[in-house]
């Protein structure tokens, strides 16, 4: 695949609430740009550590899914010691009593947990409890074929049986899967012999017990498949399990390996190499930053259902799709990169004063919602934390009209674009002896501008005057795709001037966009503060142009991207929660059927790896927001609801879905600016709470709601609309 400018391989206080009168949901504004690359970043370096009917191709009648669902809930049951009964042409559960397997028969909440190994596996019992807690009730786990044989023809099951075994006790069902190389058979499908020896022995070990089967991970990523990744060759594995697996028992359910991101081109040429119907459950990895947008909205639903196009195609429409990894990493370095630019550059152009800093800050400006305050503040040293005589926010309106008289310094939210109507203003502060502070990737690359309908700043594709402006700011600029003999990504190193300013700190990203001088004037500077660098090359990926000609100002500019969740899965902990409810609720309304979020307990001996923060419960196993929101998320919709439905609009997210105990539950928030929305509410709340669970009161004559980007969940109305 020809690798587009976006390209690049992976990087990976609780609120305040104020109820007056109106419901209100704590604003949580610091949501994170979506994923913009044409494949997104993934949690890829633990798993190396701990480390899913007939083979026919008659096709099965429309209501395929529910036949599939059926036969595989009546199977689990039996798994659990249940005893189904038949009714009409459907087999289902007693519903009366409720019990812990049909719970789990219906649930769509998963988790994925390594418990083979690391702590996972020291603290088990601890950590099933906690999940079974939250309303969990499926773990996705490896069963790695090194953990079933090693070395060549030493069989052991120890660590199998035990996972098996503890989480049966509580309940919960384990999603295996069957994956990766070993030593002696890499890469595995081409030993098939070797690899199906594996799957038949650990699939007839469990197969009373484990009824779903996933088979591998990410095998479009040259890091879990070795080779070239080839949904050709990925179809020949799966081919041969799935005949193996349903050989042992044909309800037995085979899950397609979970696809990092959304390459339906990949999946793609496996059903066109005959893997279409050597699956019964499709299954993604959608990773992205913060869905805090309509945009990024409709951009997650349109890449779910790009996957349900391409089974249509084929004449597969009924084929359920899963999530079984998606999750926000909360790496406590988030965002340390940006400030170490920040802080080199105050220290640098002002080294005997306090300089008064503007930071832009409009909810109608795209990229500056996915940013709180106190996210800025984290920039700048403690004298300007909540000083507004030193560090004042300011609207496009002042963006406008900018002047040196007022202020040093402007700091801009970090994004690659820029609302279009205010750089000449922005070019005139600087050329007057502002410093213009330029974060987030290569400035100006996409235009935004004013959308009179919605009111707000629309990124509305690459900018015309992008060189123009560049040329005005003297910006020089290059990458791989404009130079030769220039590298797709270094190592980012601190220049050694300011080693010590960073304290040890290295920069969490890989530089792959460098600037120079080039185009300075005489008397002009530019000045590296993080340089890409390797053996035989290096350039600044951060820097400083100190103009001292006929401009008097400064530009700051960084390439780094995502290290503020711009374009990648990071996110501060408050934010996870807020999230993870949103992630959920629009899944289930885009048909996802079920959902394993990444992951469960986070084993955080690295702050700058975000790999090791995306669990909602610390390594000590104390909850972190995102464990209450999940808790919540499945007491509002409970396992057994049906009928999940999206109603979207620029200032509005409403989901509504049926409940097992036959009341209606509603979700609503605001993807955009905070604001009250008159409701018409038809029907008694029974029961209102906000994400993580506090109790919310509603006047029974509530005719308006106080919506933010935290979920307001209300349970008993038999509509809502917005008036």
């Amino acid at each position: 695949m020809v690798k587009s400018k976006f390209s690049s391989v992976r990087s990976r206080l609780l609120p305040a609430r104020d109820y007056l009168g109106t419901i209100t949901v704590a604003p949580f504004l610091d949501g994170r740009r979506e994923q913009i690359l044409s494949t997104p970043f993934f949690p890829m370096q633990r798993k190396f550590v701990m480390k899913n009917q007939s083979s026919s191709r008659e096709r099965m009648p429309i209501d395929r899914r529910e036949f599939i669902k059926d036969a595989a809930v009546a199977s689990l049951a039996a798994s659990l010691g249940l005893h189904p009964f038949r009714t009409g042409s459907s087999t289902l559960l007693a519903a009366q009593p409720a019990s812990d397997g049909l719970d789990v028969a219906q649930s769509p909440y998963g988790v994925c947990a390594h418990i083979g190994g690391g702590e996972e596996w020291d603290q088990m019992p601890e950590n099933l409890k906690l999940m079974k807690d939250a309303g969990i009730r499926w773990v996705r786990a490896d069963f790695s074929w090194n953990n079933a044989e090693w070395p060549e023809g030493n069989w052991h099951f120890d660590r199998l049986d035990r996972t098996v075994e503890e989480t049966n006790k509580l309940g919960l069902q384990v999603l295996p899967i069957l994956n990766y190389d070993v030593p002696w058979a890499t890469p595995a499908y081409k030993h098939l012999e070797k690899w199906l020896e594996y799957v038949r022995r650990t699939v007839e070990r469990y197969k009373d017990r484990l009824r779903y089967w996933e088979v591998w991970n990410e095998e479009n990523l040259q890091g879990f498949w070795k080779e070239e990744p080839d949904g050709a060759n990925y179809a020949i594995l799966l081919k041969e399990t799935y005949k193996t697996i349903k050989s042992i028992d044909p309800n037995l359910v085979v899950v397609f390996g979970g696809l990092a991101g959304v390459p339906v081109d990949f999946f793609e040429k496996a059903l066109d190499s005959g893997a279409a119907d050597a699956f019964d459950v499709m299954n993604i990895h959608p990773y992205r930053g913060g869905m805090t947008t309509r945009r990024r909205l409709e951009q997650f639903a349109s890449e779910i259902d790009a996957f349900r196009q391409a089974l249509k195609k084929r004449n597969l429409p009924a084929k359920p799709i899963w999530i079984t990894e998606m999750g926000w990493a909360t790496p406590p370095t988030f965002g340390e990169d940006n400030t170490l630019v920040v802080s080199v550059a105050l220290r640098k152009l002002y080294p005997n004063q306090t300089p008064k800093i503007a930071i832009f800050y409009d909810k109608r400006y795209d990229p500056a919602q996915a940013y709180s305050q106190s996210d800025f503040y984290n920039y700048l040293p403690d004298v300007y934390r909540g000083n507004a005589s030193l560090a004042t926010f300011i609207s496009v309106e002042e963006l406008g009209k900018i002047s040196v008289k007022d202020f040093d310094m402007l700091i801009m939210p970090p994004s690659e674009t820029f609302p279009s109507d205010c750089f000449g203003a922005a070019e005139e502060f600087v050329k007057a002896g502002g410093t213009l502070v330029l974060l987030g990737g290569v400035p100006f690359y996409y235009e935004s501008r004013f959308d009179e309908k919605t009111e707000r700043y629309v990124q509305t594709g690459p900018n015309p005057n992008f060189e123009k402006n560049l040329d005005a700011l003297r910006i020089s600029w290059y990458a791989w795709w404009t130079r030769k003999d220039v590298p797709e990504e270094v190592p980012a190193v601190v220049a050694p001037e300011f080693a010590n300013e960073a304290n040890g700190y290295s920069p969490a990203y890989r530089a792959g966009r460098f600037f120079d001088g080039a185009k300075l004037k005489d008397g002009d500077e530019m000045i590296s503060i993080v340089n890409g660098q390797n053996e035989s090359f290096k350039a600044s990926s951060a820097c400083i142009y100190k103009f001292n000609s006929d401009y008097k100002g400064a530009i700051v500019i960084s390439s780094a991207m995502g290290v503020d969740g711009v374009v990648t899965n990071r996110s501060t902990v408050a934010n996870q929660a807020v999230f993870l409810s949103q992630s959920y609720l629009l899944a289930f309304a885009n048909g996802i059927e079920r959902y394993f979020w990444y992951e469960f307990q986070a084993p955080e001996r690295d702050d700058a790896d975000p790999e090791h923060h995306f669990g909602i419960v610390h390594q000590q196993l104390d909850p972190k927001p995102g464990f209450f929101a999940y808790k919540t998320l499945s007491k509002a919709r409970p396992a057994g609801s049906r009928g999940d439905k999206l109603t979207l609009s620029d200032d509005l997210c409403v989901v509504s879905w049926d409940r097992p105990d036959g009341q209606k539950g509603w979700a609503l928030w605001t993807p955009n600016v905070p604001r009250e929305i008159p409701f018409e509410i038809d029907g008694a709340v029974t029961d209102a709470f906000d994400y993580l669970g506090n109790k919310v009161s509603v006047p029974e004559d509530a005719n308006k709601l106080n919506l933010a980007q935290g979920v307001l969940y209300l349970v008993g109305p038999n509509q809502i609309s917005a008036r």
